[in-house]
């Protein structure tokens, strides 16, 4: 149950995300198109002459594929002319002359838009003040004038940019978005709109892993209002992936305001909240009597989110039916062994006089020592004695035993070193005069060689905080035992009142014994931050820290000369200091997990990368930028293995 609501937390929250970056194109798309047109119509051509564009015939054969007429019945195709527009007037009864131009001229720039987004872009509606109405493609099927075509009164007050709720699109029956952008003469009057339709179904994928945990998963697009007679805001359903019955892959909108309640007053006034501060989440609450998992993600502030309903009994189904068969299976087990032991005992009742004692002690210390390993007891043996294949089978069966045992043991060392290690880490933030300060540390295996440390301490010149940022060579156990031993040379040295310099110099030398030989390496960034407002710090051999200055837009590094720890045993560092920063700056430091991840194309990340994040989100609090650093690395990334721990540390100065 853990792994479902994590996983349908990200699948919800990865696909609002690529209906967002969707709904931008679209946005983009519609008021360039929008510009286009204005320089046809107005001759203030803001990009060159559309060439003419040709597409292939699969792209032909593929786009054609989605325009059809759905009725009770199921889909009928409907016969459209991409190399054609329909250009009508309600206020003219002869042609006009002038429309064979308008047509030469609009559909280059019409055809490019729907061939390079022929997934998302069904039709494209323009209407003009002079009761002019354009549509591309043509439809040379005259199936949807069965029903009068909608359009939306609400378009004709858009000044830039709308989109429309859900509606049904009469020309397919199909549950459609308008996007709109008005056309503007040289004065900046509006003289019409052009809409692109596009299908529900286009950007609200259907998501192929909801199937692993239920074929009864009810994905919606709501929205948090507040209901008729009520005080209280609430979710009306804005539209609803259809039923296997009812055309599953195709979304509807409900006939009459819908809402999308829960019986769990708590949970749902707190799923609401969530929503309305822009954050995803998931919830365990009821659904029209049934425990279910409610996976949500904001797709814009305030407004329209995505909606995953699963009930619960069908994720542990799987998991309940795994059970029975494993108990099945053992049960059968059992049955052929209690087989095959009648029928040993048979022919060791024919042979009796022979190999009955022999035979019977070896098949019965075998069972013995089988049903000892099997209650946990490893220490069990079987003294089997003899050449025949019994014999081999006992002595096989006595070097497997300790293999296992040693397997089990490597397992759970392995898990309890995970958690001491994560032990010597903080658990949460200090205090330190008016500072903001977080840190945290993501290793690539079960334990690694990243270090953080606060360490406050007493001084000649008052109360300081010392904040150290570690990266041990190489990864697993022993990167591990390196960093635990330099943590507490660290830390003891750090109690003794010295100076940074001096605190890592003595910090090197004991460093230096334990590494002797091994080639292994430390590098170490100490900052320490005063009550006086002055910083302090150390380099030995780490990158050094980032100090961003958001007024000045403008970062500046923290350097400083000094070699890694356990290098050489006898050497200088500097210790570098200044009177203090003004408050607002931040500080980071980190290590080179961060800067040198590699993306799936094998690009590395980069410092300039890491730079621009932290620019852009200077204004959150010092958790949350380290918050957005490690998804913007974990989205850069990818599918691709982590190589390297991350660990970073940033300082809001205060």
């Amino acid at each position: 149950m853990n792994t479902a609501r994590t996983t349908l937390k990200r699948i919800v929250e990865d696909h609002a995300r690529i209906l967002r970056r969707e709904q931008q194109l679209l946005e983009s798309n519609a008021q360039f198109l929008a510009s286009r047109i204005e320089g046809i119509l107005y001759g203030h051509e803001h990009a060159a002459t559309e060439p003419r564009f040709l597409p292939s015939a699969a792209q032909v054969f593929t786009a054609r594929d989605d325009y059809y007429f759905l009725h009770r019945s199921g889909r009928q195709n409907l016969e459209v002319d991409f190399d054609s527009m329909e250009i009508e007037n309600d206020r003219r009864s002869i042609p006009d002359p002038s429309a064979s131009s308008l047509h030469d001229l609009l559909l280059p720039v019409l055809k490019n838009l729907k061939f390079r987004y022929s997934d998302l872009v069904l039709w494209i509606d323009i209407e003009l003040s002079d009761a002019t109405r354009i549509t591309y493609p043509k439809s040379t099927s005259r199936m949807f004038l069965r029903e009068p075509l909608y359009r939306d009164a609400d378009t004709q007050h858009v000044r830039e940019l709308a989109w429309s709720d859900p509606q049904i699109d009469p020309r397919t029956r199909l549950l459609v978005f308008n996007i709109t952008s008005a056309i503007k003469d040289e004065t900046g009057t509006v003289q019409g709109h052009v809409t692109l339709a596009v299908p529900v179904s286009a950007l609200l994928h259907k998501n192929p892993h909801l199937g692993i945990f239920s074929d009864n998963a009810a994905t919606f697009l709501a929205s948090p209002e507040t209901a008729p007679g009520s005080l209280e805001r609430q979710l009306r359903i804005v539209a609803r992936e259809q039923s296997q019955e009812t055309q599953r892959g195709h979304w509807g909108r409900p006939g009459t305001d819908t809402w999308l309640l829960s019986d769990d007053v708590q949970s749902y006034a707190a799923m609401l909240q969530d929503l309305t501060a822009t954050t995803s989440g998931i919830a365990d609450m009821r659904s029209k009597g049934e425990d279910t998992l409610w996976a949500y993600a904001p797709i814009e502030p305030g407004g329209a989110a995505l909606m995953v309903l699963v009930p619960k009994a069908d994720v542990v189904r799987e998991t309940l039916t795994a059970r029975e068969f494993i108990l099945a299976q053992i049960r059968s087990h059992i049955r052929s062994m209690g087989v095959i032991v009648l029928i040993v005992g048979g022919v060791v009742c024919a042979v009796a006089f022979i190999l009955s004692k022999l035979f019977t002690r070896n098949i019965s210390m075998l069972a013995t020592a089988v049903a000892r390993i099997a209650r946990g007891d490893f220490a069990a043996r079987a003294d089997v004695r003899g050449k025949d294949e019994i014999g081999q089978l006992g002595k096989a069966f006595n070097r497997m035993v300790p293999e296992l045992e040693d397997r089990i043991h490597i397992k759970n060392a392995l898990e309890v070193a995970q958690q001491i290690q994560q032990n010597l880490l903080p658990t949460e933030s200090p205090r330190f005069g008016g500072h903001d300060i977080a840190a945290v540390s993501e290793y690539c295996h079960e334990t690694g060689g990243d270090y953080y440390g606060f360490i406050p301490r007493q001084g000649a010149d008052g109360k300081s905080l010392v904040i150290a940022v570690g990266d041990v060579s190489g990864h697993g156990i022993p990167a591990a035992l390196m960093m635990a031993s330099a943590r507490a040379y660290i830390r003891s040295q750090a109690a003794c009142g010295k100076g940074l310099d001096d605190i890592v110099g003595r910090v090197n030398e004991l460093v230096a014994e334990d590494t002797d030989r091994t080639g292994r390496f430390m590098t170490l960034f100490l900052l320490e931050l005063t009550e006086s407002g002055a910083i302090r710090w150390v380099r030995a051999g780490h990158d050094p820290a980032l100090v961003y200055s958001p007024v000045e837009d403008r970062f500046e590094e923290l350097r400083g000369e000094g070699l890694p720890l356990g290098v050489i045993r006898q050497t200088d560092f500097e210790l570098h200091e200044r009177p203090g920063l003004p408050e607002g700056r931040i500080i980071f430091i980190g290590t080179d997990g961060i800067w040198e991840t590699m993306s799936p194309d094998g690009e590395m990340f980069g410092k300039q990368r890491l730079k621009d994040t932290i620019r852009t989100h200077h204004d959150l609090p010092a958790a949350g930028i380290i918050r957005e650093i490690i998804e913007t690395v974990n989205a850069f990334r990818g599918t691709k293995k982590k190589a390297d721990d991350m660990t970073l540390a940033v300082i809001r100065t205060g």
